[in-house]
């Protein structure tokens, strides 16, 4: 004679169903919470390249400045430059002031101006940098 075992269905392992959707619902919502924290890491990242460029900009108008004749060195108009940041040209807009100290300096300031929109709204950026030029 053979003996079968009853087979309880509370001793059935495994996870049910419900068990199984609302491990999936938690871990939904840890990804979406990654998610937006890796889009504000994107943003800033991208506002610190377009602040490096803008510093590389004003320090090549420095350094023209620096490399003029001294008697050549004048107020100028503000000029547009475009760089190319992660493969999109970005404008940036630089001013170049000069202000006689005496005879023999004069104070360059270099301020690089650029935009940016961020959501819906534009906000504009500007980076200076001031410099003395003597004559040689």
């Amino acid at each position: 004679m053979r003996r079968t075992m009853p087979v309880s269905k509370n001793n059935a392992s495994g996870m049910t169903l419900v068990e199984i959707l609302v491990s999936l619902v938690i871990v939904f919502i840890v990804f979406l919470g990654l998610s937006s924290s890796g889009l504000v890491v994107l943003n800033e990242n991208i506002k610190n390249e377009l602040r490096d460029e803008a510093v590389s900009v004003a320090d090549s108008a420095v350094q023209d400045a620096r490399r003029a004749l001294f008697d050549n060195l004048v107020t100028l108009p503000a000029d547009n430059v475009l760089r190319q940041v992660r493969s999109v040209n970005r404008p940036f807009t630089v001013t170049r002031t000069v202000t006689n100290l005496d005879g023999d300096n004069r104070q360059v300031t270099i301020n690089v101006g650029w935009t940016r929109t961020e959501g819906s709204q534009t906000r504009s950026y500007s980076h200076q940098v001031v410099t003395v030029v003597r004559r040689p």
